[in-house]
């Protein structure tokens, strides 16, 4: 996962970036220097680089022997995560599974990665990505080819769900919950989901960007920020909730060492039952 943080930057550094963008000809005023949110990028950490080194398979001589690897590799990186968080009595990885022990169930939740020698491509793994002290939620990710899926775990109450999405956030009230979609070529669209009467959230699933007036209103805010003439840095994404019914999509995107924010606001209007999409902070 990519960490950003806002730095101020010399004008003339600045200036310099902004050389690199092109001019376009689009009937939208273009951003001037100091339109743009400047991040600068930290270098991204693998979470799970500890003792083993086993990204090439041919290092080895048999399949077995780079599933041991991997599996040794991804245990050290979710046990460290399950002490860090302070719930490692709660959860723990044992080669190729995570098994949580949750309320109300006699046995744990298993979740088990799959692998075969004859689809290597695919084999899909689950890792622990994050958890909600407060609320006392879990996040485990699912990797897979051309895609990738998330599980929220209520440790407390020993609700679980899996979301087609990436960048997963619940709304302050736990009335809501958004996220990225998770396809390849999907990566800005922004879903919401609404908790429905049985605890899960389903029948509610909205794609934010279908309405042409959004559509309109997204395309010419990254327009405006000449977006095309940067690069987007994938799985960067972050959402902010200012309250339950308001929240804040940013995404990144990267020009040399640094990025600039393009921010979208999202409010709930009561009257109309609808989420609305805005251009920057509201």
């Amino acid at each position: 996962m990519q960490n950003f943080f806002v730095r101020s930057m010399s004008k003339a550094f600045i200036a310099t970036l902004l050389s690199t963008i092109t001019s376009i000809a689009i009937a939208a005023p273009l951003a001037a220097m100091d339109d743009y949110d400047w991040v600068v990028m930290e270098t991204p950490v693998d979470p799970a680089t500890y003792k083993y080194d086993c990204p090439n398979d041919y290092k080895y001589e048999t399949y077995d022997a780079l599933q041991n690897c991997l599996y040794n590799l991804r245990e050290d990186a979710d046990n460290a995560l399950s002490k860090q968080w302070g719930i490692s009595d709660k959860v723990v990885r044992e080669r190729n599974a995570i098994f949580i022990k949750v309320a109300n169930r006699k046995n744990p939740l298993v979740f088990v990665d799959y692998s075969s020698p004859y689809e290597e491509d695919f084999n899909p793994y689950y890792s622990l990505q994050d958890y909600d002290k407060s609320r006392k939620l879990l996040t485990i990710h699912q990797r897979f080819y051309e895609g990738e899926s998330l599980t929220v775990v209520n440790l407390t109450t020993g609700f679980w769900q899996d979301f087609s999405l990436r960048k997963l956030s619940i709304s302050p009230d736990m009335r809501y919950i958004v996220g990225f979609e998770s396809e390849m070529g999907a990566t800005e669209h922004v879903n919401i989901l609404e908790r429905q009467d049985s605890g899960y959230y389903e029948g509610y699933y909205k794609q934010v960007y279908s309405s042409s007036d959004d559509s309109k209103n997204y395309d010419s805010h990254k327009k405006f920020y000449q977006a095309d003439k940067a690069q987007q840095v994938y799985d960067s994404e972050t959402f902010t909730w200012i309250n339950d019914d308001k929240f804040y999509a940013d995404s990144f995107y990267k020009l040399n060492e640094a990025a600039f924010r393009v921010r979208y606001t999202f409010i709930k209007n009561t009257s109309m039952n609808k989420w609305q999409l805005y251009e920057g902070s509201r």
